[in-house]
């Protein structure tokens, strides 16, 4: 199954966010690596939120980057929700339908 764990950044969040960037990128890189995290990346231009595709059995793993998140911990994400992701098209969708 996909998440998409969805931030709403602070109004000073391109201000600051070079101060925990390093450690927060290293963090999304670990989750990389273990499979867990597809995708992520600041949305808008400028930024207003960040977007970033985890798969896996259940939440977990989306819930974990949170809590270990620089951004959360430091008031960069203002709010954050994780919404579960039925993928249906395309070559890594987790339900594939072809025809109806």
């Amino acid at each position: 199954m996909h998440y998409l764990l969805i931030y709403d950044t602070a109004p000073d969040y391109l201000t600051r966010r070079g101060e925990f960037r390093q450690e927060h990128l290293a963090l999304a890189w670990r989750f990389v690596d273990r499979g867990e995290l597809l995708l992520g990346g600041a949305a808008g231009e400028p930024p207003d939120s960040a977007i970033l595709l985890f798969q896996g059995e259940d939440a977990s793993a989306a819930e974990a980057f949170v809590k270990a998140d620089p951004y959360v911990r430091n008031g960069l994400i203002r709010e954050w929700t994780i919404k579960p992701w039925n993928t249906v098209v395309g070559a890594d969708a987790t339900n594939p339908i072809r025809s109806v």
